[in-house]
């Protein structure tokens, strides 16, 4: 009987290694920033650069907003998240913020304000047990300011949305 137990859990256990060579690609293209200018102190913020990724906007059946990366060589994707610290084991008390958003590998600097800011597809994303009022949101009404000196990009962003809450309204980061 031990021996019937063994055979599916071998086969079963085969099938879980993971391509060590994709993983490594999949690391040299993301760098991760643990961010603490600006943040809540009830939580934790990082801001992530996908180098050489686009953004693509996509929609559901139901109307709803979803990102998808794909490869390129001529843009990269920012994210920036808030993620508030969850007390005890309360369900459904997760709250998460994100900004994403695409520039130019070319480009050093950028400067745009309000409309402007969809030359970059930006988005603002929350994501919480909160009806009617999570998912990803167009930002229409900022100012952001981003140069690049040698590898280091800078990010100061002010922006609002008036669709929903937001907690994040301002990020000024520094990704290397």
């Amino acid at each position: 009987m031990k021996k019937l137990f063994l055979i599916p859990t071998a086969v079963l256990f085969s099938f879980c290694s993971t391509n060590k060579e994709a993983m490594k690609k999949e690391e040299d293209n993301k760098t991760v920033i643990k961010t603490t200018s600006l943040c809540p102190s009830d939580g934790v913020c990082t801001t992530e650069i996908l180098k050489n990724k686009s953004l693509v906007i996509k929609t559901d059946e139901f109307g709803s907003i979803y990102t998808q990366t794909i490869d390129s060589e001529t843009t990269s994707v920012i994210v920036y998240q808030y993620n508030r610290t969850v007390k005890g084991d309360l369900q459904d008390a997760g709250y998460r913020e994100e900004l994403i958003f695409e520039i130019n590998n070319n480009d050093t600097e950028l400067n745009l304000t309000n409309k402007e800011l969809q030359q970059t597809k930006m988005y603002f994303g929350r994501f919480c047990f909160c009806r009617g009022q999570t998912g990803y949101y167009k930002v229409e009404e900022g100012k952001l300011n981003l140069n690049k000196v040698n590898n280091t990009i800078n990010l100061n962003l002010d922006f609002t949305i008036t669709k929903v809450p937001q907690i994040i309204k301002t990020i000024t980061t520094s990704i290397n």
